[in-house]
């Protein structure tokens, strides 16, 4: 979802975001880098995903999110963390809660094939894969440990199914 698609004048009282952890064989993570803000800065790079359409289930929101980020078409079945995020300072956002999904490991001809798509464009600088090692130097630190706890969860087998009215939810 471009965040134009939310009236700042007028903000959801409460945002839900869709995110996905995708990885390499390596295990790099997939992040993309916004133009809306953090432009110039070296960090804000964070996961692919954004806000949940109102009534759409989140691993349909985690889907259309990554396909429009990124060009990959993933199945989502399962959450690995939530992050209650408050509302900004300046009242620009409101408060909300990002589901970081599951969005699988990708083979070496899958990850090469990841791009911004050109509707994207407006949004996004760039999507890397990016090490571990390098995640503090390009992710603000809620960001960065966002990523950590997800990763961790995926590696320890923690994921949670995604329910929508009491049945698994996959897109």
């Amino acid at each position: 979802m471009a965040h134009s698609d939310i009236d700042p004048a007028v903000p959801p009282r409460r945002r839900i975001g869709a995110l996905a952890l995708i990885r390499n064989p390596h295990g790099d993570v997939l992040l993309v880098k916004p133009r809306y803000k953090h432009a110039e800065a070296k960090q804000g790079w964070q996961l692919p995903g954004g806000g949940a359409h109102a009534g759409e289930a989140i691993a349909a929101a985690a889907v259309r999110e990554v396909k429009e980020e990124t060009g990959l078409t993933v199945t989502i079945s399962h959450v690995l963390v939530v992050d209650q995020v408050p509302a900004s300072e300046d009242g620009s956002s409101a408060e909300g809660f990002n589901f970081v999904c599951d969005g699988g490991r990708l083979t070496e001809e899958e990850a090469a094939t990841v791009a911004i798509p050109e509707g994207a464009r407006g949004e996004l600088s760039a999507v890397e894969w990016v090490p571990m090692g390098q995640l503090d130097d390009l992710a603000f630190p809620y960001q960065a440990a966002r990523v950590r706890m997800a990763v961790r969860a995926a590696e320890s087998r923690m994921a949670l199914p995604l329910l929508l009215h009491g049945e698994a939810a996959s897109a």
